[in-house]
């Protein structure tokens, strides 16, 4: 989360409440990335697709890897954190 105006990120403390529940909501973020390469695996495999359907299940994809990659992000930089 951003910690100040400049948007350098804050971390909570280890094992705390909010720790946990940032950590949950990273995991539900990268459920949803999952769930969405099935569904866009699923929509390509079909042969009556729509070009609409294909337009929407890559914003869904590129809204889910931008979310996983904020999570990664974040995951790394608490790492780089711990050195």
């Amino acid at each position: 989360m951003p910690a100040d105006e400049t948007g350098k990120r804050g971390y909570c403390q280890p094992g705390g409440y909010m720790a946990l529940m940032a950590e949950g909501m990273e995991e539900q973020v990268l459920s949803v990335a999952r769930k969405d390469a099935a569904r866009a695996l699923a929509l390509v495999t079909q042969r009556k697709t729509s070009r609409y359907e294909l337009i929407q299940i890559i914003a869904y994809l590129v809204q889910s890897t931008r979310a996983a990659v904020d999570v990664a992000e974040c995951r790394g930089e608490r790492l780089d954190a711990l050195d």
